[in-house]
């Protein structure tokens, strides 16, 4: 909605993988104050990894009071909630203890992963395509059924489960257990053809039905007003409109370009992903076949039909990291660049020649694999550093280019991604110029680089004005950049050299990926 604003800010909350965000977003779109509070993460050598949810709401209270004594304003007019997603926290019943919360990153349940994928193979249905998302040790339905098996009390004395922090700090709220459809998405126990709780997959974790937690129907959406446990717990009057919104990965998507379908950034930190808002194909339909990009709902009931496609790279500042101290002998940033743009001026635009693998630590997308490693091909007596470093350059954006691809159901083969829209990159790998036009090269889009600081905040509280229909100015930062940010042009015949080496390095994933399986490994 337009108009005037005159609202009283939203306190919008970000509960992150490391630290609770606290902003104070007026409907002008400005922040008034921000602050953030750290919580740690405790980790074991089999894979664990594990939050303490009482630190969550320490946290959460102390970056509230900090926001709240800098802007000396009213109260806010909602209070709005976003955060990590993929989590498993089991609430406990009445006077009886927390337990640790289990995190998307904790890997030890391969074994119930697997059980869950045969169980219900044996009643004809493919984990993988009931929920649209690969499967294995990370989904909340594997974490529960480990836990029924190490810590059965525990589990039997739970009253039901939340999946992130949000919906966690929701319940303490008074307001009972949710989830959104993106946090739920990440779970492997939502049916993305029902857009509900999957009665089988529920059945092989071991979860209760009415364990499960009530889900919102879009991508935000008021569940309730606070009372007066809202000001012990963090220091808030009742009769605040509590707002939860899409898991971390909706809300910094709206904060970057929003979430009309058609709209997608490229984010370069030291790893990297594409996310895509797509409309929906019928579930089984080739467009809607499962590979190893993540696809999360933004409605459960069906209204708008989007999702959001999130394909990830495992490195791609840190391949570039490691391709100047390997190849440029430990060179900065703005040294690298120097040296990009004087081959540059030397060579022109267009590929290097070379096809290179960015995979130091393995790869997540286009192939999920743990073995694979970082490869540079066709290098010849000519060959220099900064054309090995180019080349890393390059296949990073090669990487981003088959994601982009993808959203249109293209085959990976010769041309552009052809995408009209201009191309929003975020991370600190967005700061080099000369990895700006390599990238609008090889990907034939033009590329605007857009400033990523506290997006997820500024989507929580665009997504909450929305849901609160209140009047408001609030715009994602991609639109803001229009007014001022710099447009990187493609050059066409750079364009098409690049585009004949597409297929290539697309089939270079698979070749080393054989090569190195002939390798051997131990004694």
């Amino acid at each position: 909605m337009t108009g005037e604003p005159a609202s009283p800010p939203l306190l919008c909350l970000d509960l992150g993988t490391s630290a609770a965000k606290a902003a104070l977003v007026d409907c002008d779109g400005r922040t008034r104050a921000v602050a953030t509070r750290a919580y740690p993460t405790a980790t074991t050598p089999d894979g664990g990894a594990e939050q303490d949810p009482g630190d969550w709401l320490r946290a959460t209270r102390e970056a509230i009071g900090e926001v709240s004594a800098a802007a000396d304003t009213a109260p806010p007019s909602a209070l709005a909630i976003t955060g990590q997603m993929q989590d498993l926290i089991l609430l406990p019943a009445p006077s009886t203890p927390q337990t640790p919360a289990i995190l998307y990153s904790d890997t030890r349940a391969v074994i119930e992963a697997e059980e869950i994928h045969a169980l219900l193979a044996g009643q004809g249905a493919d984990w993988d395509a009931l929920t649209g998302n690969q499967q294995d040790a990370t989904s909340c339905a594997a974490m529960h059924r480990r836990l029924r098996r190490t810590d059965p009390a525990t589990v039997k004395r739970s009253r039901g489960l939340v999946f992130g922090p949000a919906g966690f700090l929701a319940d303490a709220l008074g307001l009972g257990a949710w989830c959104d459809p993106t946090t739920a998405s990440t779970t492997g126990l939502l049916d993305a053809g029902t857009r509900r709780w999957s009665p089988a997959v529920a059945r092989a974790a071991g979860i209760p039905q009415e364990h499960l937690p009530r889900l919102t129907s879009g991508s935000a959406q008021t569940i309730g007003r606070t009372d007066a446990r809202a000001q012990d717990l963090l220091g808030l009057p009742a009769g605040i409109p509590v707002v939860l919104v899409a898991g971390d990965a909706g809300a910094t998507t709206a904060g970057i370009v929003g979430l009309a379908a058609g709209e997608a950034y490229a984010y370069m930190g030291t790893s990297g992903w594409v996310a895509s808002v797509v409309a929906d194909a019928p579930v089984g339909s080739a467009r809607h076949s499962v590979d190893v990009s993540h696809r999360l709902l933004l409605e459960a009931d069906g209204s708008g039909r989007r999702s959001l496609r999130i394909s990830a790279l495992l490195a791609a500042g840190a391949a570039a990291s490691w391709a100047r101290e390997a190849f440029l002998g430990g060179a900065s940033t703005s040294q690298a660049d120097g040296l990009l743009e004087q081959r540059e001026a030397e060579c022109g635009r267009g590929p290097t020649g070379l096809l290179a693998l960015p995979s130091i630590h393995g790869e997540r997308y286009p192939v999920r694999d743990a073995e694979l490693r970082a490869a540079v091909l066709g290098m010849d007596a000519t060959t220099r550093g900064p054309d090995v470093y180019a080349a890393v350059l390059e296949g990073v954006a090669h990487a981003i280019g088959h994601a982009l691809a993808g959203v249109d159901g293209a085959d990976g083969g010769e041309g552009a991604d052809g995408g009209a829209g201009v191309l929003a990159v975020t991370g600190g790998g967005a700061a080099s110029a000369p990895w700006r036009r390599i990238l609008a090269d090889v990907t034939g889009r033009q590329v605007r680089a857009v400033p990523e600081a506290d997006a997820a905040l500024l989507g929580t509280a665009l997504l909450a004005a929305e849901a609160l229909e209140l009047p408001h100015r609030i715009r994602p930062l991609a639109e803001q950049a229009r007014s001022g940010g710099v447009v990187v042009e493609p050059e066409a015949r750079a364009v098409q050299g690049h585009a004949r080496m597409r297929a290539a390095h697309r089939a270079l994933y698979g070749a080393a990926a054989d090569v190195m399986a002939m390798v051997p490994t131990g004694e």
